[in-house]
């Protein structure tokens, strides 16, 4: 009997350790998409001294997502081939990889077929990716194992390739596949009795990957955001997403109710993601030649109420907004970063953030912890400047190659992906 109560204890104990870790990076920028850790002790520059391991992990866009002593990421991994990666957080030593063959499709030249981040909790890591024309899912436990596969989430007509990152919320995974049939001109129908492809979002069980729903979406297009959760006064919870056709939308996780809609009717992309603070909610719509829309929505009533916001010039097109109290640190692609107020869009400052030779371009997004924000750029450097309403550039550092992987914040440690490699930052002799 003694021994029963003791084994139930640790059992208990274990099951805390599983899913108690305060700064866990489990998505896209991490908490809920905000870019914003609690950690403490990172650097303010980068050399060898801080930078406690480097391992090669292969081509992809993909960002690092932590839970506990494992950190996991997407790689392509040769011609139709790519996988699911897991470290060690503490040595950067491979535990397993999961790898899988893939129909190569359209895409851009800049974008990868491993961009799409996953998403980890206590006893899953869900995958969404392209797969020839169709939308693919697949949760593994944190041992590698596949849980569950769907195949066919959803079709998908690409114009850049994908990008949208799994979320997942009161126990379902969030799939978006959103596109414009019209625009691309072709006949659809690829087999005798399938229906007109249209374009959607869709809920999946969590447990088992069968759809709960799916709501179809109006053409528009491309999608590469993704998702923010907001958390409703019954209980409830909904995710805000934006396109060109629909504006931005409030949809139940549960049901996929859609409970309100903004705007429909954007001409430009949604491609960085949106950022939710304090029920303001704000994203940017843009195309490669530039940034010309915005949503600044304050959802406090529980519908949108548009604001007032002053517009500046070189807003982000792919980097996602950084919102750090009431400051709001916008990275533009070309290298100008501007502190705004969050709700008005007041410019605190304008200022160019430089690499280790001059100017850089960015697609990574932005991320901050312990007073710093934490810049990777198209050039290869990480760059880091001081938060706060004074502009002030600590450092920059030359890595291997570009980063166009956003960075992941978790355990007192910074971990970097470029091109080639995945770097883990921090002071050295520290136990993750």
């Amino acid at each position: 009997m003694k021994y029963s109560l003791i084994s139930c204890i640790l059992v208990c104990l274990g099951a805390l350790t599983l899913t108690a870790h305060a700064d866990d990076w489990p998505r896209f920028r991490g908490p809920n998409g905000s870019g914003v850790s609690n950690v403490s002790n990172l650097p303010d520059r980068i050399d060898d001294s801080n930078t406690i391991w480097k391992v090669e992990v292969g081509t992809g866009w993909s960002s690092p997502v932590l839970f506990g002593s494992i950190i996991v990421l997407t790689s392509e991994t040769g011609a139709g081939k790519r996988a699911v990666i897991c470290l060690n957080t503490a040595s950067g030593k491979e535990l397993w990889r999961h790898e899988e063959t893939f129909i190569e499709h359209k895409k851009h030249n800049f974008n990868s077929f491993a961009s799409s981040t996953p998403f980890i909790d206590a006893g899953r890591i869900y995958v969404s990716w392209s797969n020839g024309a169709a939308i693919q899912a697949l949760a593994l436990d944190h041992s590698g194992k596949v849980l569950w596969r769907n195949d066919r989430v959803a079709d998908y007509i690409h114009e850049h390739g994908t990008g949208v990152s799994a979320v997942v919320v009161d126990d379902i995974m969030i799939v978006r596949s959103e596109f414009d049939a019209e625009k691309d001109g072709r006949d659809l129908t690829t087999s005798p009795g399938q229906k007109e492809w249209k374009s959607g979002i869709v809920g999946l069980d969590a447990a088992t990957g069968r759809q709960v729903w799916k709501r179809d979406i109006p053409n528009c297009l491309n999608t590469y955001s993704t998702p923010v959760v907001r958390d409703l006064k019954d209980g409830k919870r909904e995710f805000i997403c934006a396109n060109t056709s629909s504006g931005v939308m409030g949809i139940d996780a549960r049901t996929g109710h859609m409970n309100w809609q903004h705007n429909p009717g954007y001409s430009l992309r949604s491609l960085g993601s949106g950022v939710l603070s304090d029920d303001f909610y704000f994203c940017t719509f843009g195309t490669g030649g530039g940034v010309k829309e915005v949503a600044a929505l304050n959802l406090k009533s529980g519908r949108p109420v548009p604001v007032k916001f002053d517009i500046p010039k070189g807003l982000p097109y792919v980097p996602s907004p950084l919102v750090i109290g009431d400051l709001m640190y916008l990275l533009g692609d070309g290298g100008i970063l501007r502190c705004v107020e969050f709700k008005t869009g007041k410019v605190i400052y304008e200022e160019r953030i430089n690499g280790s030779s001059g100017s850089s371009k960015f697609f990574s997004s932005p991320v901050a912890a312990d007073g710093k924000i934490f810049c990777g750029s198209q050039m290869g450097d990480l760059i880091i400047v001081k938060a706060g309403p004074k502009f002030e550039q600590l450092s920059a550092s030359r890595l291997d190659s570009p980063i166009n992987a956003t960075p992941a914040i978790a355990n007192n440690r910074l971990y970097v992906r470029t091109e080639k490699s995945l770097y883990c930052m921090g002071a050295k002799g520290q136990i993750p």
